[in-house]
């Protein structure tokens, strides 16, 4: 059984809000477009031969999968990612999907990125026959995606992201020029630390850069729901998560149902621990959903919700 959830208590929700309607095909941010043409993108280095066995499975992945490693770099800073591009010979333009991996994926060998979860997607992608320009870049190890990483409650949105977090806007920007993708169809998700990564850009860009984001086992920052409150998005977590507990999600759609929002949807899974992204990114209601999503045009399909969970609104208050 699946868990949806409302608030009871001092929190009232407040009237639902459509998505915007109006022409989403807008100039892209100047200061992100300057970035992004400053940036240069070359090729990684073959993998060292000490490194190969260590990562010998990482290394079938990106073979099986038709990935490459690159790296952009700008005066800003630098960032690792591992590129695939899908179902080329489908007409229009590119989606882009951007995955952010967890804590234990963190590395500068442009492998470890591919680790988990990165399998099933492409798989998903080719089963739907979506053209998309799949991205999963890595953190550093000496950095995690958000300074708010298991920061509970009272951690709030920085004013500038970590730097290898203010990479990826750079990197969708310059992927959407190289491939002529579609600027509507940017897609969002990651999980752990990757999930907190997912909801530090979703609050800082909102529909300004993303059509849809999902999110597993992450938390966020729910003063910042009024800047989501258009952007639909689905939210995962395990009931018995120990690792980052299940008011991290439940309080940041309770804060996104209070500002308005009619498409942020939210499916915890009784009894499953922090690892709730295997049957996630397995399922392909999942991904029907995301790619119908396009900037400023209301998709037909909405998630089944099941199980109402109540959070009062001093477990509100508490937060994790």
């Amino acid at each position: 059984m699946r868990k949806t959830i409302c608030m009871l208590g001092g929190i009232m929700l407040g009237a639902l809000a459509a998505c915007s309607t109006e022409s989403a095909s807008r100039p892209p941010d100047p200061a992100l477009l300057a970035a992004a043409d400053a940036a240069v993108v070359t090729a990684d280095e073959p993998v060292p031969e000490r490194l190969q066995r260590q990562f010998a499975r990482e290394l079938r992945i990106l073979n099986e999968n038709n990935m490459t490693r690159e790296t952009i770099r700008n005066d800003e800073g630098s960032l690792r990612y591992c590129q695939g591009v899908y179902n080329e010979d489908q007409p229009g333009r590119p989606a882009i999907l951007v995955f952010l991996h967890g804590i234990g994926e963190r590395g500068s060998e442009n492998l470890a990125n591919i680790r988990l979860a990165v399998p099933e997607i492409v798989k998903r992608i080719r089963d739907a026959g979506q053209k998309v320009v799949l991205l999963a870049p890595q953190c550093p190890a000496d950095q995690l995606w958000s300074t708010r990483h298991r920061g509970g409650p009272e951690a709030r949105l920085t004013e500038k992201p970590r730097p290898a977090l203010g990479m990826v806007p750079v990197l969708i920007q310059k992927k959407i020029q190289e491939f002529d993708a579609d600027p509507d169809r940017v897609y969002i998700t990651g999980l752990s630390l990757g999930g907190y990564g997912t909801w530090d850009l979703m609050e800082r860009y909102g529909t300004g850069l993303f059509a849809a984001g999902v999110t597993c086992s992450g938390g966020g920052d729910p003063a910042q729901a009024e800047k989501m409150k258009d952007l639909p998005i689905w939210i995962f977590h395990g009931e018995a998560d120990q690792t980052l507990p299940v008011m991290l999600s439940r309080r940041m759609y309770a804060a996104l149902k209070e500002a308005g929002s009619d498409v942020a949807f939210y499916t915890e899974y009784p009894g499953v621990p922090h690892d709730c992204w295997t049957r996630t990114y397995q399922n392909p209601e999942v991904w029907n959903w995301l790619f119908s999503q396009k900037r400023g045009v209301r998709s037909g399909i909405r998630p089944e919700q099941g199980e109402v969970v109540n959070v009062t609104q001093e477990e509100f208050d508490a937060g994790a």
